[in-house]
């Protein structure tokens, strides 16, 4: 069984802003026992500050980036010394690139990969340390639907998210005959985040995320649930789900249909210099929401009506123009 939360210890990654703030409050709220990491300081004293008058047990934040492992493993050791043990760890820290694959420089790539990938796997193996030694706990990884199909235009954030699937499986197989100690996967869609302002940028124009979007708050609350009750894995979005299915059921015509409907819809006509965001360090805005389901949402929702109406008109006239003649 899962420790409850008010007597918990919580690490969250990414804790400065989207899913990972908005879980820290959550568990912040419930009475836990919070452990913070980012890489922007001021921004995570802020998330802490937040934590603390939610009613933490406690709180302790540490500056530092997921792919230094050392400053990972430097972290769950902190925790245990404060709070004499660990019971949660909810992997959020995630940053993205924009653009074709052969334009994405090759430092912002491996830079995405190693945050996403890597950096889950520096928390996965500080946290399973602790796990053996108490023989339980509860592992969080956060992956995407992205991890469960495929797009174009961001492809190190789909292969990272892939493989944080990957990673959650192989781990959970390896635990199979440890009842105390669980693996958690989160698969939420478009979630409203600052990640897209956030993000590297090499399409030369602005991006934004394809509708329907939830909030941050809805997946955190999927993430508090599985800390007390785990479960394997869980999309949360139904618009995910039908992605899924379809790309299960009928991968040529999600490939047909939802790649060209991506690379439309993701895309304004506002140009944009090349970016690498946040990607090769820290970078504001700081908070829990991106400001896609405010005024904000009937522009996605029209731009995203637009681009799906104009992929299906290219594929029925490409099929026109491919039938063979009598």
């Amino acid at each position: 069984m899962a420790r409850p939360l008010d007597q918990a210890v919580v690490v969250v990654t990414g804790a400065s802003s989207g899913i990972g703030r908005a879980s820290a409050l959550g568990f912040a709220r419930r009475g836990a026992a919070v452990v913070l990491c980012a890489r922007g300081a001021e921004a995570l004293e802020e998330a802490a500050a937040e934590c603390r008058a939610a009613g933490a047990a406690g709180v302790l934040a540490r500056p530092l980036d997921v792919r230094d492992e050392a400053a990972v493993e430097a972290l769950a050791a902190a925790a245990i010394e404060r709070f004499d043990r660990l019971d949660v760890w909810v992997n959020c820290a995630a940053t993205m690139a924009y653009g074709q694959f052969s334009e994405i420089p090759s430092e912002v790539f491996r830079a995405v990969v190693d945050t996403n990938l890597m950096g889950q796997v520096h928390g996965a193996r500080a946290a399973l340390r602790h796990f053996h030694e108490q023989r339980s706990g509860v592992l969080v990884n956060v992956s995407s639907v992205w991890g469960r199909v495929s797009s174009p235009m961001v492809s190190p954030y789909v292969i990272s998210k892939n493989a944080v699937r990957a990673l959650s499986e192989c781990i959970s197989g390896e635990l199979a005959d440890e009842d105390g100690i669980e693996v958690v996967t989160i698969v939420p869609q478009a979630v409203d985040t600052p990640i897209f302002e956030h993000a590297a940028n090499y399409t030369g124009f602005h991006v934004r995320p394809i509708p329907p979007v939830i909030t941050a708050e809805a997946v955190a609350e999927g993430i508090l649930a599985c800390a007390e009750d785990p479960r394997r894995e869980v999309t949360y979005g139904r618009a995910g789900r039908l992605l899924e299915a379809l790309y299960s059921f009928a991968p040529s015509l999600y490939r047909r249909f939802a790649h060209g409907a991506f690379v439309r819809g993701t895309t304004s006509r506002l140009p944009r210099e090349p970016t690498s965001g946040n990607v090769l360090g820290p970078a504001g805005p700081h908070r829990i929401e991106g400001g896609w389901r405010g005024p904000r949402r009937r522009v996605l929702r029209r731009s995203f009506l637009a681009a799906a109406a104009a992929t299906v008109a290219g594929l029925l006239g490409s099929r026109r123009v491919t039938r063979p003649k009598p």
